[in-house]
């Protein structure tokens, strides 16, 4: 690709010289003060280090600005794990699995509104449902639980305790879909994987209790992912022969199955105009949602990717994020999700673990 400069002219008052270096671009970072019309991306950090942060691409991706956290309150330290980060209204939530919080901002400055902690611990994934919002709690010990809570004051509601771990939640066709079963990992290296079963839980928003539990076919796959598309819910499992994507109806829990016989450990799910996309370690597939045929040939191949960590699909692009050896920045690349083409690439933070449409 060409090696080019891509400078906001409208900031450049304000350029920070603070440029993010890929192997064949850069980019000028630019302080900004409206954080919409482009996307969001969250970076973990290390485990141990308080080095989480946000960084932002406008949508037309000739502006970049990593540390927006930092940068719009005070330099403030986000903390250390930032688990994910979720949008309603004017905030967005930051999820913090360590140091156990969910920072509110301003979607548009970025900057603090409220700090959550009451009734906190290792908080996972957030999603909303009428006037609340509910957290999924996850110690990988004791704590597998569901956080209630109020929009308006953010206030505490309750606790949906659960039998087994509570990982990532979405709300689809107005009730709360919880994946309570999955992986695990040793706590020190090589950090190995554990199965821990195959149960989506649906909570009635009425009630906030359980409505029903799904239990998916247990044929040696684990519950990789779970996103929301047209108030379905659809859940990703995969074992070391095959995968299968799962669409569950939340008001009775009947599902339907596509299984993707000729292509095993699939890891993420994303769906964008009424298109699957999914990965493995190295490659990007896609195919329709009303497809039964699994696809023959890789739509991206990640070649040279370490750890590939953050995916996401919005309005077209994909967005990938290699998080080589989670102590340095990460790599993120931008491809046309239609015909696999690379758009442009540029470093983020520690750990890239998402991207949101703002």
């Amino acid at each position: 690709m060409k090696i080019r400069k891509i400078l906001s002219l409208a900031f450049a008052s304000a350029l920070l010289f603070n440029i993010a270096c890929s192997d064949d671009e850069f980019v000028m970072e630019t302080q900004k003060t409206d954080y919409t019309n482009g996307i969001i991306i969250a970076n973990e950090g290390g485990f141990t280090t308080p080095t989480s942060d946000v960084s932002y691409v406008s949508n037309d991706l000739a502006a970049l600005q990593n540390g927006i956290y930092a940068a719009n309150n005070n330099k403030e330290i986000l903390g250390s794990v930032l688990q994910t980060i979720g949008f309603r209204g004017d905030n967005a939530y930051l999820v913090m699995n360590t140091p156990n919080k969910i920072e509110i901002v301003n979607r548009q400055t970025f900057k603090k509104q409220a700090t959550v902690t009451a009734n906190l611990d290792n908080p996972r994934y957030i999603a909303y449902s009428g006037s609340q919002y509910y957290v999924t709690n996850n110690n990988f010990g004791s704590v597998k639980k569901l956080n209630v809570y109020n929009s308006s004051d953010n206030s505490f509601v309750k606790s949906i305790n659960f039998d087994r771990y509570a990982e990532k939640v979405v709300e689809a066709g107005g009730n709360i879909v919880v994946q309570t079963d999955g992986v695990y990992y040793d706590s020190t290296p090589p950090y190995a994987s554990h199965p821990t079963g195959n149960t989506i839980t649906i909570i009635n928003t009425s009630s906030n209790s359980v409505a029903t539990t799904v239990s998916l076919p247990n044929n040696g796959a684990i519950i990789k992912d779970l996103v929301s598309y047209n108030g379905s819910a659809y859940v990703l499992t995969s074992n070391d022969t095959a995968s299968y994507i799962y669409k569950i109806n939340t008001a009775t829990g009947a599902y339907q199955t596509t299984t993707l016989t000729t292509i095993p450990q699939v890891q993420k799910l994303k769906i964008d105009s009424d298109k699957f996309y999914f990965v493995d370690y190295s490659k990007v597939y896609s195919m329709s949602i009303t497809s039964t045929t699994a696809p023959t040939a890789a739509l991206v191949s990640l070649t040279g990717v370490t750890n590939l960590y953050g995916f996401n699909v919005i309005d077209g692009r994909l967005y990938i994020a290699d998080a080589k050896n989670f102590t340095s920045d990460s790599k993120v690349s931008v491809y046309n999700a239609n015909n696999g083409t690379l758009l442009t690439s540029f470093n983020t933070g520690i750990a890239t673990n998402g991207f949101y449409k703002n």
